[in-house]
This record gives C-alpha cells, sequence and structure tokens, in this order.
C-alpha cells in the first residue's frame, strides 16, 4: 500500500490527511508533528495510522507533504534533507521563491505546493476533509504522484512557476489581508468605535474577516513576499487616492470607478463559479498552513 507522510498536522495538514483518507482508503497516511498534544489528537481521531514528534515516520513514507509554517519550514527542510532522499516532497506554503530556495540549500527538490483555500481558523481542531473541494492548487511541476494526490482531494492542479505564483497571489490574497488589517485598525482607533462596534454588521463583517486570521502565518506571508506587497500596496494606494479625489471634489465620475469594480468583480464570479473556496491562505492562504502549535 502506498504511504504519505505529512509533516505538521494543523488545519492544512490534518484537512489533507483527513482529505486524502476519505478518497483513497488504501493509502496509509504517517504524520509528524512537534506538537506531541496535537500527535496525540491525530492518533485519537484516526487521522494518520501513525505519528511522530520527530521525523522518525518520514523514511517509511513514498511521498512527503510539509504542511508546516513558514516560520518553522527552514528547520523541517534540514531535518528532512537524508529522509527524503529519492522521495517527491511537496509542500503547503503561501509564497513559494524563497521556500523552494530553502528546499534547494538542503539538498530538496522541492515540488512547491499552495492550495488556494483556508480559513480563518486554524489547528487541527478545525479540519475539514472538504475544505480542497474545487479549489485551485498551485504546483511548481508536474510532479505524478503529487499531482495524483492534489486530485484525489478533489483540487485543481495549476501548474505556474515560482516567482510569478507570489506576485499574483500577492493581489489575489495576500494584499487582501493586509487591507483587511489596515480597516480594521482604522476603525478601531477612532474614539467612537466603542459606539461604532455596536453597528456593525454584514459589511464589517466581510471586510474584517481575513484580519481574522493567524498573525504568525502572515507575518511569514509578509517577510517572504515583501517585494510584491509592497508593489500591490503601491498600486492599491494610487486607486484609493484616485477615489479621495473624486470624492473631495465631488466629481460624478466617481460612479464610473464603482461600476467598473463591480462590472470586474461580477466577471470574476462568472469565471469562477464552480468553487467553493475562497483564495487563502494565507492564510489565506492563507490561514492554512499552521503546524501543530497553532
Amino acid at each position: 500500500m502506498p504511504t504519505v507522510a505529512v509533516v505538521g498536522l494543523g488545519l492544512m495538514g490534518s484537512s489533507f490527511a483527513l482529505a486524502l483518507k476519505q478518497a483513497r482508503p488504501d493509502t496509509v497516511i504517517v504524520g509528524s508533528d512537534r506538537n506531541p498534544i496535537v500527535v496525540r489528537k491525530a492518533l485519537d481521531r484516526g487521522i494518520v495510522a501513525t505519528a511522530n514528534t520527530d521525523l522518525s515516520m518520514v523514511p517509511m513514507a513514498d511521498v512527503i507533504v510539509v504542511a508546516a509554517p513558514i516560520s518553522a519550514l527552514r528547520a523541517v527542510f534540514a531535518g528532512l534533507g537524508a529522509l527524503s532522499e529519492g522521495k517527491p516532497v511537496t509542500d503547503m506554503a503561501s509564497t513559494k521563491a524563497s521556500v523552494m530556495e530553502w528546499a534547494a540549500a538542503e539538498g530538496i527538490d522541492l515540488v512547491g505546493g499552495h492550495p488556494m483555500c483556508g480559513k480563518e481558523l486554524s489547528g487541527i481542531d478545525a479540519a475539514d476533509a472538504t475544505m480542497f473541494e474545487g479549489a485551485p492548487w498551485v504546483l511548481t511541476r508536474d510532479e505524478p504522484a503529487v499531482t495524483g494526490l492534489v486530485e484525489a482531494v478533489g483540487a485543481h492542479p495549476v501548474v505556474m512557476d515560482a516567482t510569478a505564483h507570489d506576485k499574483l497571489v500577492a493581489g489575489v490574497s495576500h494584499a487582501a489581508f493586509l487591507l483587511s488589517v489596515g480597516y480594521v485598525l482604522a476603525l478601531s482607533r477612532r474614539k467612537d468605535w466603542p459606539e461604532a462596534a455596536k453597528l456593525a454588521a454584514g459589511g464589517f463583517r466581510d471586510m474584517s474577516r481575513l484580519a481574522a486570521g493567524d498573525p504568525d502565518l502572515y507575518a511569514g506571508v509578509a517577510r517572504t513576499n515583501r517585494e510584491n506587497l509592497l508593489e500591490m500596496l503601491d498600486a492599491i494606494s494610487q486607486a484609493l487616492g484616485r477615489l479621495y479625489r473624486h470624492l473631495e471634489t465631488d466629481d460624478p465620475r466617481l460612479v464610473e470607478l464603482f461600476e467598473e469594480a463591480r462590472a470586474v468583480r461580477e466577471r470574476w464570479g462568472r469565471s469562477s463559479s464552480g468553487s467553493t473556496s475562497p483564495p487563502g491562505g494565507l492564510a489565506a492562504d492563507v490561514p492554512g498552513e499552521r503546524g501543530g502549535e497553532a
């Protein structure tokens, strides 16, 4: 029977293990997580067949899936080096270029991966076997053993260069988190926030959702995708500046910007109508890659 090792049994790792277990019952799934409480939960709930707090389970695997947070990846790769020789290794991190470099430095020929889905909640207790259904899953190359696992859990593989991936997700995922954070901070620092909070409803809920994501996860994203994020924030600042000028001068063309934005959103909605999973991530996108400490 094929064996898959999942390193990091947080939200993404445990969700993947559950999804794979349902899709391929004959696959043996072994796990690793540095948090012994998480290891115990994974065993008690049957998420994995066997697990430990070290990487002793890795040598028995045919494929290795690293689902640890960005902040832990260098240490994980250092431990995997010799253990992973000759085995396909992939990851689930929200950025790719830096992660690929870290893996290569340890002699690991990583198939970079990023499932574009996630939750604000993190950790094994939030694991959801259906999370990957219909979601794009970026891979830096088509490695059959890895691509097959991605398809098995219901995701759609999208082969993409690591650098291109980081540039694109800076816009559709990571910058959205920063905007959500900025919005929440701006509101909460107003003197009238206690009164405003009583009126907050759908609009605030939608705009603040990403700000509820795991801070440590997004700190790792920001550090490894800083240049792309700065470029994206500059473009957003220019767009906000244009809105500000139109509003300040009571320019009737303001409605044209609203119409343009709505048209873009509607076109995207029609083209992605088959997908039920939000980009993420971070997290999620994004907030999805936490290891056992989450």
